[in-house]
Order: C-alpha cells, then structure tokens, then sequence
C-alpha cells in the first residue's frame, strides 16, 4: 500500500494521488471533498451504503459525509482527489455560496455505477485532467484546477439523478453535528465539554450518547481518527515522524509511537518502510 505521488503540503486546497494497495480507512468525515476513481482491481466503500467499486468506477464524497474504505484486492490501484468547495470562489454577493454547492451535492447519486455512461466519462475525463495539472504544477496550475472543479460540480448538479431524500431524527441530526465537531477540531486538544458547548448537550449525556451510538468512547473515537491521519500522512507525505505526529494531534512523540505501535502493529517509522516496499 504505498501512494505514487505524495499529497503535497502546500496552501491551495487540492490533493492528488494514486494508491496501491488494499489499506483500510476506519469510518469518518472530513470538510474536502474526496473523489475515489478505480484503475484496477475492486475496493469496498461504505458511504450511507455500499459499493464494491471495479476498474473505471468513480464515487464522489461529499464534505462531512461519513465513509470508510474497506481491504479491497491485493491489485487495487485508485487515484484520490480531495478538495476543499471554497476553490470554487464566489459567483454572488454571499461569500459563502460553496455551503449550497455542499448542500446540493449531498441530493445527489455520487456512485458512477448509477450515472449515465456519457457522464461516467465526462467526470472520469475531468478529474484526470485535474491530476495531470496538479502533478505538473505549469504556471497558473490552480486556475486551470480551479476551472476543473467548477466544470465537475456543474455536470454533477445537472447530469446526476437525485437521491430521494431520507427523513433524518433528531438523534441522528445530532450525532452528524458531533463528528463534523470533531473532524474540524480533532487536531486541536479536543475536550468532551467544548463538543458539549457547540452541540447543546450536557458533557455528561454526549459521553453516554456516543458511546451507545459508535461503539468506543468519545475520547476512543478522537484518539482513532488521530492514529488514521498519521497513517494518512506516512502513505502520502515524506515529513518527518515528528512532524506527523504534530500534524495529527497528538502532542507528545513517544505516545504517539506507543499509540501507533499498538494500533497497527508496528511503529510509524516501520510502517512507512513496509508501505514503500510494496510500491
């Protein structure tokens, strides 16, 4: 499992890179846009539901929706995009028209198995041409991605089907406000009582309500999310362990290693090398 083109660390909002392999992703969200294309084999994504994705297929995540990627085959190879809405600019007086889009995007059939073949092929066109530019990186590349987004949003909102819409409870509403709390906070020390504050319940009643809702504790699922960043950044970033660690949210580099070990079985430093022999 090792990704061809480390995500670079740079301002502009954009991420590309191809990845080999079968590595798992546990089930989270975060605030870009991720869009998985299948050059070969098959791998398992679970977002509201599941697809077992084959070569050519295309699913588009949304910002804050949660997924997970399950093992996929030994021969798996995908290109990932991810992207935050706000490349887009703005078109109207509101500076915040990437919301809508958000909004709009999430009435949609995001699995290619359900597009029409003409618009299988026009977004799998798109987000190549999308790679190619970040790779080369020739001059005025973010205008040229920038253009690229909004073509993609703009066949997407026109061509793709809509999803009926699904009547959400309150519990269900409340626990989506909680891991968008924390997929934005994670990073930062990140205590159960601001959660609490952001969300309206009491500490007390959040710990319980979690808990019985995800399986782990608050604390559990934060400390998880943080390990999965790490292994995110090992297969995609050539910092050093330190600044990983950092990065991920965790404050101290020998727990961070203690942590990691115990999770994945060996220590980060380990866990790269065993990645890169794979490529």
């Amino acid at each position: 499992m090792i990704y061809e083109n480390e995500m670079k660390n740079i301002l502009y909002p954009f991420k590309g890179a191809i990845m080999k392999g079968n590595a798992v992703f546990m089930n989270h969200c975060h605030q870009e846009v991720e869009i998985i294309v299948i050059r070969s084999g098959r791998l398992k994504v679970s977002c509201e539901e599941e697809f077992l994705m084959q070569a050519g297929d295309i699913c588009i995540i949304p910002p804050f929706r949660n997924h997970s990627i399950a093992k996929g085959s030994e021969d798996c190879e995908r290109l990932v995009i991810q992207f935050d809405l706000k490349i887009m600019g703005t078109w109207t007086k509101d500076e915040e028209d990437w919301i809508w889009i958000q909004n709009e995007l999430n009435k949609l059939d995001m699995y290619s198995g359900h597009w029409a073949a003409g618009t299988r092929d026009k977004i799998r066109e798109i987000l190549e041409a999308m790679y190619a530019e970040y790779l080369k990186k020739d001059y005025v590349w973010h205008l040229s991605v920038k253009t690229l987004v909004n073509s993609l949003i703009l066949i997407s909102l026109r061509e793709m089907s809509r999803v009926k819409e699904k009547s959400v409870n309150k519990q269900l509403s409340k626990m989506k406000d909680i891991l968008e709390y924390v997929a934005l906070h994670y990073c930062e020390e990140i205590k159960l009582q601001s959660c609490a504050d952001a969300v309206g319940f009491n500490p007390s009643y959040l710990s319980r309500f979690f808990s019985e809702r995800m399986g782990v504790t608050f604390q559990e699922y934060i400390k998880k999310l943080r390990l999965e960043k790490a292994k995110w950044l090992l297969l995609t970033e050539k910092m050093l362990i330190t600044e990983i660690c950092y990065k991920s949210g965790f404050q101290d580099v020998k727990t961070f290693n203690k942590l990691f070990k115990k999770e994945y079985g060996v220590c980060p430093t380990v866990f790269r090398k065993n990645a890169e022999l794979t490529e």
